[in-house]
């Protein structure tokens, strides 16, 4: 990821467009998704993730490379006074028990990690069985990847470096990790411009583009259970 500060970056969800995309893809995630026991988030950022966990009733654990982006994230959880824990580390070594948490989920974090196939089995590694996995990216085949990939050419952003996934690439990630019972979702059709009057229209972008591209959202999610 390029170095931007927690702040930088946790000010996009304060955008139009970023505060709609964090509600609909939380929407998605957790549709699928409920957080109970033990669970972990993996590459949690400044915390998006590991909060709203939290939230909801689960004891959550956050993991990052960045020790700036964790401790940004422990104080967000400290001024809620939520109980939260984060650990500075890689998805493809991390510092855990086996046969641990009861959940997983890493929202935009493969996009990030060099050995994708090493955090998978990490992953399972660290999860009870029955446990339940999601993960949440950026869809290669839609256009806002695209767009992304050409921002990146002359500006620096979150993105840059960062790979993107297919429904085909992420399942059969899980799949060859161990992983069962897989299902998947999609969403963000709507064009991903801060405006306020483009983003009104973001329900019918979503039902035309579930009807005709239901594989094509710009957010793409897959599930499973170890």
């Amino acid at each position: 990821m390029s170095n931007f500060s927690p702040e930088e970056y946790d000010a996009w969800y304060e955008t139009p467009l970023g505060s709609l995309c964090d509600r609909l893809e939380k929407e998605a995630i957790f549709s699928s998704f409920k957080p109970k026991g033990f669970v972990l988030d993996i590459g949690c950022g400044t915390g998006n993730y590991t909060l709203e966990i939290a939230r909801r009733g689960a004891k959550a654990v956050g993991i990052d490379s960045s020790f700036d982006m964790a401790l940004f994230a422990k104080r967000k959880g400290d001024e809620e006074g939520l109980e939260l824990s984060f650990v500075v580390g890689k998805a493809e070594e991390m510092p855990f028990k086996g046969n641990v948490f009861d959940g997983v989920l890493g929202i935009t974090a493969l996009c990030f990690i060099s050995n994708t196939e090493r955090a998978i089995i990490e992953t399972n590694r660290v999860m009870k069985k029955g446990g339940h996995l999601i993960l949440g990216e950026l869809n290669r085949f839609s256009y806002w990847a695209a767009l992304r990939r050409i921002k990146a050419i002359f500006k620096e952003s979150s993105y840059s470096g960062a790979r993107f996934f297919s429904f085909k690439r992420l399942k059969g990630l899980l799949s060859n990790g161990g992983f069962r019972d897989l299902n998947w979702s999609s969403s963000l059709y709507f064009p991903p411009i801060n405006s306020r009057f483009i983003l009104k229209l973001w329900r019918f972008f979503e039902r035309v583009g579930c009807l005709l591209f239901p594989k094509n959202g710009a957010f793409i999610a897959v599930a499973g259970v170890k």
